[in-house]
C-alpha cells in the first residue's frame, strides 16, 4: 500500500485538507496528516511516507533530507499572494512590502506596479534563511513582511508588522490530486518492479542484466549462486564473468549463443541485446545448464508421445532398395524443408503415413506437434468438432471449458489429414477457409485464433474422379496438392518384397521371443509372384504369421504356400491395378492433362504409357516439364 503523508504548519490548514481528502477516492492508498514547521532534519527524518505533501521551506528541506521520497510541493497559488499583498497595504497603507519566499516569483518592479507600493522579494530555503531575511528587510526599511508560517511567527517574536499569506482551497485540492496521481504511478512502478522481481527470482536459469558500460543492473538468486553466491548488481561484470564479449554483442546488435563451462558444469550462455528506441543500451545475459536442457526436451518428448502428437518414423525407417522409390525419397527430403501442402497417393497400405510422419521429421518443424487425423472415420459433426474444437455451451453435450481443435494442437508443427478424399464436401469448404487464412474459429466461438500448421494429405483413392463427380472440391485440391508425391504400390517394387519380408519376420520373431529362420530365394520368388493388394500392410500381416508358426530354421515355398496369403494362386495370373485408367486418345489429352492422368493413375511409367499408347520416350518428354512441381 502506498502511504501519502501531508505535512501542514497550522490547524486551519490541516482541517481543510482533511476535508479534501474524503473527496478523493483513494482505494489502496493511505492517506494521513501530520503538523510540523520549519525545516529541522532531525524532525523531517521521522517523516514517513512514500509520498509527502508540504509548503515552503518544509517541502524543500524534505526533498534535500529525503531524496528516496516522492515531495509533492503546495504550490503558491497567485490568488493566495495577491490576497496577502492586499491585506498588507490595506493594513499598513502607505508602506514598504517585503517578500519572503522559497518559490520562484516575477520581478519586484512588476509586483510594486501591480501592488501600487515600494515591494521588495528575497527567496529562502531554509529557517536560517528566514531569519536572516526578515531582519534584513526589516532594517532595509519594509514596514510590513508578507510570507509564511515561519516569517509570521518571527514577526511576531520581534514586534515587526506581518501578514501570512495562507494556502487556498484550489491549491490543497491541486496538492492532493498530484499527490494521488503520483501515488498511482509509483503503484504501477512497484507493481512492475515486483513483477520483475520475480520472474528473475523464479526462472529456473540464472540471469543478468548489463548496461551499455557492462555494470549488472539486475540479476536473480540463480546467477548469484552461479557466480560465488554475492550479490551482483553494481558490480562490472569483466570482474566476475570474464571472456563474455559483451560488447561485441552492444555492438552488433545481434544475439550471440554458445556452450561454454562454467563452475564446472556445461552451460548455454545466451547474449540477447537490450534495445531502446532501436539503439542497444546493454545486454542479456541467461545461463541454462545442458544438461537440465536435455531434461526438460525429453520429458516434453515424453509428453507429446503420451500424447500421440509426435512422430515415430523418419526417412531411414523407409526400407527399400528399389530404384523409383530411393528417388522418391529424394524428392520429398526436397519438399520437406519447405512449408508448401503435401499430397501423398497411393494404395491402402503403401506406407502413405510413413511418409508423412517421415516428412515432418525431416522438416524444421520437427520439434513441434504432429497431429494425425483420419478423415474417413468419423462423421461430418465429429470431424468438425476434431479438426477446429468448440467452445463451452457450443451444442449439448460439450465437454466444460470446450475443446481444444487438433489445428491448435498442431501449431507450428503438422497436420496429416489421413484419406481426405472422403472428407464430407461441407466440411471442405470449411477447410479451405482454414488454408487460406490460416486462422480457425472454434465452433460456437466468436473470436478468431491465429494458426500455423503445414498439412500433408493423403488419398488411397482416384480423388481426381471425386473432383469430377462433385464430391471433392476442386479449389481444395489445388491447395492440397501444391506437392504431391505417388507412392508406388508393392507389386510396382518387386524388387523389395524380399528385404521387407526378411525386415518383418526378424522384427516379429524378437517380439514373440522366436529365433528367426533363414529365408530360401524360392521364397521370396514365390512371394514376388504374389499381387498383394494390401501391400506392405499384407505383407507385414504374413510375416508376423510366419514368425509364429515358422517351426524350422530354413523357410522355402512350402512354408510361404501353407501362409494362405490371399485367394490367388502363387503361380496364378496378377490381379488387374485397382487403379485403371481408361483409355484414351492421346490427342483428346493436353500435357496438363496427361501428368494429372499419370498421378492418380496408380501405375508405373511404363504401365502408363502402354494404357494411353505412347512410348516411353514421348511420355517423358510431355512430362519432365512438370518434374518437381
Amino acid at each position: 500500500m502506498i502511504k501519502i503523508l501531508v505535512v501542514v504548519p497550522y490547524r486551519e490548514l490541516q482541517d481543510a485538507f482533511e476535508e479534501v481528502i474524503t473527496t478523493f477516492e483513494h482505494d489502496g492508498i493511505q492517506i494521513s496528516t501530520t503538523h510540523i514547521l520549519g525545516s529541522d532534519p532531525q524532525v523531517i527524518k521521522d517523516l514517513d511516507g512514500d509520498i509527502i505533501v508540504a509548503r515552503g521551506i518544509t517541502a524543500s528541506a524534505i526533498a534535500t533530507y529525503k531524496p528516496t521520497t516522492h515531495v509533492v510541493p503546495i504550490a503558491l497559488g497567485s490568488g493566495d499572494l495577491l490576497t496577502a499583498l492586499s491585506l498588507a497595504k490595506k493594513e499598513n497603507y502607505p508602506c514598504n512590502i517585503g517578500i519572503i519566499t522559497n518559490e520562484e516569483l516575477c520581478e519586484s518592479e512588476k509586483i510594486a506596479s501591480l501592488v501600487g507600493c515600494p515591494v521588495t522579494v528575497v527567496k529562502v530555503y531554509d529557517q536560517k534563511d528566514v531569519r536572516d531575511a526578515v531582519f534584513a528587510l526589516h532594517e532595509k526599511g519594509c514596514t510590513v513582511l508578507v510570507g509564511g508560517l515561519t516569517m509570521s511567527n518571527l514577526c511576531e517574536e520581534n514586534h515587526i508588522a506581518y501578514v501570512h499569506v495562507k494556502t487556498g482551497y484550489q491549491a490543497i485540492v491541486h496538492a492532493i490530486e498530484d499527490a494521488v496521481a503520483t501515488a498511482r504511478s509509483l503503484e504501477r512502478a512497484k507493481t512492475r518492479g515486483t513483477l520483475l522481481a520475480t520472474l528473475l527470482n523464479n526462472a529456473t536459469y540464472a540471469l543478468f542484466a548489463i548496461n551499455s558500460y557492462g555494470v549488472i543492473i539486475a540479476a536473480n538468486r540463480q546467477a548469484e549462486l552461479l557466480f560465488g553466491g554475492q550479490p551482483l548488481e553494481g558490480k562490472s561484470i569483466d570482474g566476475i564473468y570474464q571472456g563474455s564479449k559483451w560488447s561485441q554483442t552492444v555492438l552488433s546488435g545481434s544475439l550471440v549463443e554458445a556452450l561454454q563451462t562454467i563452475g564446472g558444469q556445461q552451460i548455454l550462455v545466451s547474449q540477447q541485446p537490450i534495445k531502446v528506441d532501436e539503439q542497444t543500451s546493454g545486454v542479456l545475459f541467461t545461463f541454462q545448464n545442458a544438461e537440465a536442457i536435455q531434461k526438460t526436451e525429453h520429458k516434453i518428448r515424453t509428453e507429446l508421445n503420451r500424447k500421440g502428437l509426435v512422430a515415430r518414423y523418419s526417412f531411414e525407417d523407409i526400407i527399400t532398395q528399389n530404384i523409383f522409390m530411393l528417388q522418391l525419397v529424394e524428392k520429398a527430403k526436397r519438399f520437406s524443408v519447405v512449408n508448401g501442402a503435401v499430397l501423398l497417393l497411393g494404395e491402402t497400405g503403401t506406407g502413405k503415413e510413413l511418409f508423412a510422419q517421415s516428412l515432418h521429421n525431416h522438416s524444421p518443424r520437427s520439434k513441434e506437434p504432429f497431429v494425425a487425423v483420419n478423415c474417413a472415420a468419423l462423421p461430418e459433426q465429429l470431424l468438425e468438432s476434431e479438426l477446429f474444437g468448440y467452445s463451452e455451451g457450443a451444442f449439448t453435450g460439450a465437454s466444460k471449458g470446450g475443446k481444444v481443435g487438433l489445428f491448435e494442437l498442431a501449431h507450428k508443427g503438422t497436420l496429416f489429414l489421413d484419406e481426405i478424399g472422403e472428407m464430407p464436401i461441407v466440411l471442405q469448404a470449411k477447410l479451405l477457409r482454414v488454408l487460406q487464412e490460416k486462422e480457425v474459429r472454434k465452433i460456437g466461438a466468436d473470436k478468431i485464433i491465429p494458426v500455423d500448421v503445414r498439412v500433408i494429405s493423403a488419398a488411397n483413392c482416384n480423388i481426381m474422379e471425386r473432383v469430377k463427380n462433385g464430391l471433392f472440391r476442386l479449389d481444395l485440391f489445388y491447395r492440397i496438392s501444391l506437392l504431391s508425391l505417388q507412392i508406388p504400390s508393392l507389386h510396382e517394387r518387386k524388387d523389395d518384397i524380399g528385404i521387407l519380408f526378411k525386415y518383418f519376420v526378424e522384427q516379429y520373431c524378437k517380439r514373440h521371443n522366436q529365433h528367426s529362420p533363414t529365408i530360401k530365394r524360392a521364397a521370396i520368388e514365390a512371394l514376388e509372384q504374389f499381387y498383394w493388394p494390401g501391400n506392405i500392410r499384407e505383407l507385414r500381416n504374413a510375416a508376423e504369421r510366419l514368425a509364429i508358426l515358422h517351426s524350422s530354421d530354413e523357410v522355402g515355398v512350402l512354408e510361404i504356400e501353407q501362409l494362405d496369403i490371399g485367394s490367388t494362386s502363387l503361380h496364378g495370373e496378377a490381379m488387374p491395378s485397382p487403379f485403371p485408367v481408361k483409355r484414351r486418345l492421346v490427342t483428346s489429352l493436353s500435357d496438363e492433362d496427361l501428368h494429372r492422368e499419370f498421378l492418380f493413375s496408380g501405375l508405373t511409367r511404363e504401365a502408363f504409357a502402354q494404357q494411353v499408347g505412347l512410348s516411353r520416350t514421348t511420355l517423358w518428354r510431355k512430362l519432365s516439364k512438370f518434374e518437381g512441381m
